[in-house]
């Protein structure tokens, strides 16, 4: 076997040896001069079964021809490859082979008699090797390859090239890629230069024509991608160089969650500085500028550790402008999806710089320039945002402002107001209470903080209460009857964390001259898509003349009292609870119940009219007196078991009448209702219709 530190070397050998034979040797005598080398070997690559054969000129043609029974380049390997030259320059100094023809074989690539040029100077130590027109991966390959001295140049033009074919020929090299399968073409152009101590520079032109890939998975895609490259690549002792940008110019991208969509008039162009360090595994990534028109531009600098349990050791993200909507639907809302900000209507434009150190944020800072934010289905609604926000995981206080021009939630209108924050590792916090619109009120926050807990979710604590909101501007923005009275109350410690959302202490709403009180109250995922809810209510001494007024009940005066214990609900549909509601025992104020409100109560269902009145003597009295009423509901599993105030004969006293006359007593009978059918029925009876009992 030879060693040969470049096969240049081993052809200066042969040329010499060939012409000296022909010096010497008689042609007419002498047909065809042939040597056998064997096996040559060289880092990198190995030749087996090398010969070259010179066919002395005839009446026809002399001719060279080169074989190697098999020639491995790293994991690489054909065979029978062959170089014949029929028109030939066999010199001294120098061989030149024009119009040659090169064929071979491998597991992937046979090239039957591709045109090849060849040509080597022993004084200069040049070799040119030309190969036009060859068949590869269903398109063409022109390769040129030039070496001079200690020198080397390989330079290649694709043209038509399938990228599945393509993907196929680097895997065999030994390269791994990941396992995606293929469409679209490769073209252009790579140019790769070396010498005997190994590569000094690649530098490459490529696009591709309507590629694509997808994996077995589903969570990687691409379609009719057009992108663009080009770049280059130097050495700097152990370590790499690189300068490299890439354009995508039309397609649509999937990357579980992202889902990209590129065009000529807006697409991603990047372009990257950055050093690979291969004995320590380390990437230095010194630039990496990012620009889509109309949705995001920026940098980003990086340090990642390959080998490391966190190989992001560190990051600086710099977003010069990033613009709503566009940025919202392709960077932001791929990552929200199943939380009520999946779709949201936006405007506006956000700056900002994040530092991330060890995989965690480290520093943030944002500028938001009149962002507006709108849930479709108008769940919420942040107008005109403006202002900056900063945080740094440190104790250094940080100090940040935010301003809107109004917000909504649930059609409450909130009016425009200011925030003073400070921040720290711990999170935000309000610097000084702050004081909100609400309707004809105000809502007043004396605390707030805001952070995320060890596993990186939002966390956040609010306290503060309600001054008087008119029960008519409330009820008219939420779509209900008209209210008469005011709303205000204490909102205690609500705490929001691991997706819940929690009340420490008890809730209290001053309503309809009374108060309602929640105890309990927990909302799971509350702007989710499937909220739930568990509390227990109670109301003291509601006023039922205001009450009933509201909700075209029919007339009743007196005082109410009420419990609603372990109250449940699925995306703000009732599911279960116990509630009774009744008179008070310490009630002594008038009691008088209206015509419409008996017929009302008795339509609920199942109830009868007794006492000393008959129904028919009930058209000639307007209302009536009463000792007490009540109501009770117990619902499980669809079905709403009914009770009243006190056990009658049968059934149970909905309301019952004083022991003088005129007596009126409404018993229920119905021991269990369907709950829809119920709600179906008090529906009709506060909307003024006439409801229709089965």
């Amino acid at each position: 076997m030879i060693r040969a530190p470049f096969p240049g070397r081993c052809l200066r050998r042969a040329i010499g040896v060939l012409f000296l034979l022909l010096l010497s040797c008689n042609a007419a005598a002498i047909e065809e001069i042939r040597l056998d080398w064997g096996d040559i070997e060289a880092d990198g690559w190995q030749a087996q079964g090398v010969s070259l054969a010179l066919t002395l000129p005839t009446d026809t043609a002399s001719s060279l021809n080169i074989t190697l029974a098999q020639l491995e380049i790293g994991a690489y390997r054909v065979q029978q490859l062959r170089l014949q030259c029929a028109d030939f320059d066999l010199q001294p100094q120098a061989v030149e082979c024009r119009n040659g023809q090169l064929s071979l074989r491998s597991d992937d690539l046979a090239l039957d008699a591709v045109p090849a040029h060849f040509s080597y100077r022993l004084d200069t130590r040049e070799l040119n090797v030309t190969l036009s027109d060859v068949s590869l991966a269903g398109g063409k390959l022109t390769l040129l390859l030039q070496q001079q001295n200690a020198g080397w140049r390989l330079a290649v033009t694709l043209d038509g090239t399938r990228l599945a074919d393509i993907a196929a020929l680097v895997q065999k090299t030994g390269l791994k890629l990941p396992a995606l399968e293929h469409q679209g073409y490769l073209e252009g152009q790579f140019e790769v230069r070396g010498d005997s101590t190994g590569l000094n520079s690649i530098d490459w032109q490529l696009h591709t024509r309507a590629a694509g890939y997808s994996n077995a998975e589903g969570s990687q895609a691409a379609e009719a991608l057009q992108l663009v490259s080009t770049g280059k690549a130097r050495p700097e002792g152990p370590d790499w160089q690189v300068q490299a940008t890439l354009a995508a110019r039309q397609g649509m991208l999937y990357a579980d969650p992202l889902y990209l969509e590129f065009s000529a008039a807006q697409p991603l162009e990047l372009s990257t500085k950055l050093r690979w360090k291969a004995d320590t595994g380390e990437l230095q990534v010194h630039s990496l500028a990012f620009d889509q028109p109309g949705v995001v531009s920026g940098s980003l600098a990086a340090r990642l550790m390959t080998a490391a349990q966190q190989p992001l050791q560190q990051l600086t993200l710099e977003i010069r402008e990033a613009s709503f909507p566009g940025f919202y639907s392709n960077w932001l809302q791929p990552w929200l999806v199943g939380s009520a900000l999946e779709k949201l209507d936006s405007e506006g434009y956000l700056r900002g710089r994040v530092v991330l150190r060890d995989g965690k944020p480290e520093t943030v800072s944002l500028t938001l320039d009149g962002v507006s934010l709108r849930e479709q289905a108008g769940l919420f609604e942040l107008r005109g945002l403006d202002g900056e926000l900063h945080w740094n995981n440190s104790d250094a206080v940080q100090d940040s402002t935010l301003a809107w021009q109004g917000a909504s939630l649930y059609r409450l209108q909130f009016g425009a107001t200011q925030l003073v924050l400070q921040s720290d590792r711990r999170g935000l916090q309000l610097a000084r209470p702050l004081v909100v619109p609400l309707l004809d009120g105000k809502l007043h926050v004396e605390q707030f903080e805001l952070g995320v807990d060890d596993a990186g979710a939002m966390r956040w604590l609010l306290d503060g209460f309600l001054t008087p909101v008119s029960m008519q501007a409330f009820s008219t923005a939420l779509g209900w009857p008209e209210l008469s009275g005011t709303l205000s109350g204490m909102v205690p410690k609500m705490r929001y964390e691991k997706g819940e959302l929690t009340l420490g202490g008890t809730l209290l709403v001053q309503a309809f001259d009374g108060d309602i009180t929640l105890r309990n109250l927990r909302i799971q995922q509350p702007l989710g898509r499937v909220p739930r809810l568990w509390t227990d209510i109670r109301l003291d001494h509601l006023d039922l003349k205001t009450l009933t007024r509201t909700f075209s009940f029919g007339r009743i005066e007196g005082r109410l009292q009420g419990r609603v214990d372990g109250l449940y609900m699925e995306a703000w549909q009732l599911v279960a609870f116990d509630a009774l509601f009744e008179t008070p025992p310490d009630d002594d104020s008038r009691h008088r119940i209206s015509q419409k409100a008996v017929d009302n109560i008795s339509n609920l269902g199942g109830a009868g009219i007794g006492g000393a009145l008959s129904r028919s003597f009930l058209r000639f009295l307007e209302d009536f007196p009463y000792r007490r009423l009540g109501i009770r509901c117990r619902l499980e599993n669809g079905v709403c078991h009914m009770g009243g105030v006190a056990p009658a004969e049968q059934g149970y006293y909905l309301v019952q009448g004083r022991v003088l006359p005129p007596r009126l007593d409404v018993v229920g009978y119905a021991d269990a209702v369907d709950w829809q059918s119920l709600v179906d029925r008090l529906v009709a009876i506060t909307s003024g219709e006439t409801p229709r009992v089965e």
